[in-house]
């Protein structure tokens, strides 16, 4: 059964419930960055690009109740494990496997429509897969006690 496009926002996604998060299997992200560059948070973006690459690995392999490993807790408090996996595959329901990704952009914010205020990264990943073609991935990752954890996972 294939979920209609609107409706792949992940009910674990970003969307009118708040989002909190774990530090469980994740990797703590690094100091501050640096002053010189352009980008302030450019070292929390590159974290959060690193935590999402992980979880979209697992989502690439099938491995959908592992990738649960890299959610927050609002995503925990909502859905078990089992639930979980079952709501992600429905949303990579008929992608195929992926052929390529390449990152469209990475932002790092203190709000997210629907979210309490905190710190977020927001990712855009050009993919394409076999059984779809092209497709935008969007990927909300939040910050708590050291770690970046997804918060959404939305496919268009």
């Amino acid at each position: 059964m294939s979920l209609p496009r609107c409706s792949r926002w992940m009910a674990i996604g970003v969307m009118a419930a708040g989002l909190t998060h774990a530090p469980l299997f994740a990797q703590q992200a690094p100091p501050p960055a640096e002053q010189g560059g352009d980008d302030p948070h450019a070292a929390d973006e590159q974290a959060a690009q690193r935590q999402a690459l992980g979880f979209l690995g697992y989502l690439d392999q099938g491995r959908f109740a592992d990738s649960y490993a890299y959610t927050g807790m609002l995503i925990r408090a909502q859905l078990d494990r089992d639930a979980y996996a079952a709501q992600i595959e429905k949303t990579r329901a008929g992608v195929g496997s992926l052929l390529g990704r390449d990152p469209i952009d990475a932002a790092y914010t203190t709000t997210v429509p629907g979210a309490p205020a905190g710190q977020y990264v927001v990712l855009h990943y050009h993919s394409n897969f076999s059984g779809r073609g092209e497709a935008v991935e969007t990927l909300t990752l939040a910050f708590a006690k050291g770690y970046w954890r997804v918060s959404g996972y939305y496919i268009k």
